[in-house]
């Protein structure tokens, strides 16, 4: 099964090595959002990787479009923001958070 629900015709290239692709056409109101490559994905404020996310509809904010990803086999549902970055909801957070390591000294 595929992530990708809107058809992808025009690329643009953006300053921060992101690759978004837009279905193009006289009405296209979702922009470069319908496939983004190499996105960086934001927990926190921090940039925890990059991978292609896809957009799952139409924005529903000025600033916001509902995305998706997989992240280490899990499906990571948040949004794009106006910069092209991917911001996971709040409940997805524990997906990139990695669990030390139990201290080999106790």
């Amino acid at each position: 099964m595929s992530l990708q629900k809107f058809r992808t015709t025009e690329r643009r290239e953006f300053s921060n090595g992101v690759v978004g692709w837009a279905p193009g056409g006289p009405m296209d109101c979702l922009g470069p959002y319908a496939k983004v490559q190499n996105c960086p994905i934001i927990v926190d404020g921090v940039e925890v990787g990059r991978r292609t996310c896809y957009a799952t509809g139409y924005a529903d904010t000025y600033w916001s479009v509902p995305a998706c990803t997989r992240w280490k086999g899990k499906y990571v549902s948040g949004y794009f923001t106006d910069n092209v970055v991917f911001h996971p909801y709040d409940r997805y957070k524990e997906v990139f958070t990695t669990t030390p390591l139990p201290d080999p000294t106790l």
